[in-house]
């Protein structure tokens, strides 16, 4: 561990600094601001505010025109119109090449991968830079995990309400779609197939999201949402600082003491005391951060797992034309996760990982047919289109980690990284597994699309990164942080995001990572109440 033991001199004081405005980031500021308003709270973001309000998803953005804008003033250093659509990365019947290309630039991301898009390596690895961060690009999918991707060492009870709490913060429902006769119709004809054996829970259903129905179609939850009021002044002791790059966190005697940032339009560097800092830059660039800071735990960007991907496009039987074709919304198709779907009037439907009995984690979503380019016959025939992913866990393995640069810098001016990763060979066997059972499953809807075959996504797809800043239960090498979220051996330091999940989950990993950020958010609130007991 290195210490910044050099005078700084410090031109703002404020409680609690957090670095990184996605979704995480937003939820320790909204429970802190919560509970404890007299906290003074700064969130820095390096990407600028690209929508109003600051966070808003994209896919929320009705003018296709505004809304390609603000995706392209999202992607760092790719700022240009990509040249193919989102829509190739999954249309699956589109050629090889437009597919993979369009995985590598996907609208308002900017890729950080590298490795054979064939083999080894993390090729099709993405990140944004925005005021949301990947909260104002993703899917909105947020299922609680099963019993067998649960954290083991957090208490039930604390942690169920953690989920409650984050639930509630991005508006989770699952009841949005209630009466789609397309919905009802798989979620039958699949549960006749799945559900003989399983819990309640584990049963074949609506996918539990994180979006509103409006006038203009579905509205998805961005950081705005869990903001809220924050962005419109509430809170006199809240701060939201775009364009501001924390380019270390200041480290003195084995205590995080404030933050060192670059304001990156007028290249103006400050430090700010803080009482208690929190790195939410998401699973890759908080290690990132934390490694340019000296903080080089054993386990720091080590661990790194996502979520593999099968996926195929089948025709749905028995259900009429009209329930297949959705009117477009404008904003219906516009997400970056792995899929380019209406959700429009169907939602998404559910198949919860069951352990070894079936190690997937299936969320199937209706297409609109007018999106894929299908033949004369197909167009005539128009049958229902469903888009079918399967995300598998992923064995935990030391080995996949990121490397930081000692002397190269990227294009922001932090350490270089490179990305290390390999799939097991019980990963392989789980895909190949994966594709029988999409093949299975497209036979009880119906049949694939005429030239479908299984697609198992190159590694990086799923967006759903983790294990990089791994919490654990003891100080023993192979974590980062404890339950709370607090660094090992750095007071007052705490990190959030996907890359704290020490399990091996197949399901989407955001809910879990905001209701880790509430624990983390309710330690720092009860650690700020004792000192000023303390000093009172």
């Amino acid at each position: 561990m290195q210490d910044f033991t050099e005078d700084i001199d410090f031109t703002e004081e404020v409680d609690v600094v957090i670095v990184g405005s996605g979704p995480t980031g937003a939820a320790y500021a909204r429970v802190i601001a919560d509970a404890r308003p007299q906290t003074t709270v700064l969130l820095v973001e390096a990407g600028p505010i690209v929508a109003q309000p600051p966070g808003l998803h994209m896919a929320n953005i009705i003018d296709p025109i505004e809304r390609e804008r603000a995706q392209i003033a999202s992607q760092g250093p790719d700022q240009y119109a990509y040249p193919l659509p989102a829509t190739s990365g999954t249309a699956h019947n589109a050629e090889g090449v437009d597919r993979e290309k369009a995985l590598i630039t996907r609208p308002g991301l900017f890729s950080v991968g590298s490795g054979d898009i064939h083999g080894d390596g993390f090729p099709t690895a993405q990140e944004s830079s925005n005021v949301g961060g990947m909260g104002s690009h993703w899917f909105g999918a947020c299922p609680r995990p099963s019993e067998w991707e649960r954290i083991p060492f957090i208490d039930d009870a604390r942690l169920d309400e953690a989920y409650l709490a984050a639930e509630a913060l991005l508006k989770v429902s699952n009841t949005q779609f209630l009466g789609s006769e397309f919905a009802e119709h798989v979620q039958r004809m699949l549960g006749g197939a799945l559900n003989e054996g399983r819990r309640h829970d584990r049963r074949v259903q609506a996918m539990p999201m994180a979006v509103t129905l409006t006038p203009h179609g579905v509205h998805r939850s961005g950081p705005n949402v869990i903001l809220g009021d924050l962005l419109e002044g509430a809170d006199p002791n809240f701060e939201l600082r775009p364009e501001t790059l924390c380019e270390r966190v200041i480290v003195r005697d084995g205590e995080a003491v404030g933050v060192r940032l670059r304001d990156r339009r007028s290249g103006v560097v400050t430090s700010v005391r803080a009482s208690h800092v929190v790195v939410a830059a998401d699973a890759l660039r908080t290690p990132q951060l934390l490694f340019a800071s000296g903080i080089r735990l054993a386990a720091l960007g080590h661990y790194l797992n996502e979520h593999p991907q099968v996926s195929i496009m089948a025709e749905v039987d028995g259900i009429g034309q009209d329930t297949g074709h959705q009117e477009s919304t404008g904003n219906a198709t516009a997400m970056s996760d792995s899929t380019a779907v209406a959700v429009a009037s169907s939602g998404v439907t559910w198949i919860p990982y069951d352990g070894a009995s079936f190690p997937f984690h299936g969320m199937l979503a209706q297409i609109d047919p007018d999106t894929v380019p299908r033949s004369v016959a197909d167009r005539r025939e128009r049958k229902p289109l469903i888009s079918v992913h399967f995300f598998a866990s992923q064995e935990l393995q030391y080995e996949n980690r990121l490397e930081f640069s000692e002397s190269e810098t990227d294009w922001i001016g932090m350490p270089a990284m490179r990305i290390h990763h390999t799939l097991s060979d019980r990963d392989l066997a789980t895909l190949e597994r994966g594709k029988a059972e999409v093949l299975r499953l497209s036979a009880v809807l119906g049949k694939p699309v005429d030239g479908e075959e299984p697609w198992i996504l190159p590694s990086g797809s799923s967006l759903h990164y983790q294990g990089t800043v791994r919490m654990g239960e003891l100080n023993d090498g192979t974590s980062v942080c404890d339950p709370n979220g607090r660094v090992w051996g750095v007071e007052d330091l705490y990190v959030a995001g996907n890359g704290l999940i020490p399990t091996e989950t197949a399901c989407n990993p955001t809910l879990t990572s905001i209701a880790l950020s509430v624990i983390g958010a309710q330690d720092i609130v009860s650690r700020l109440n004792a000192t000023a007991r303390t000093s009172a």
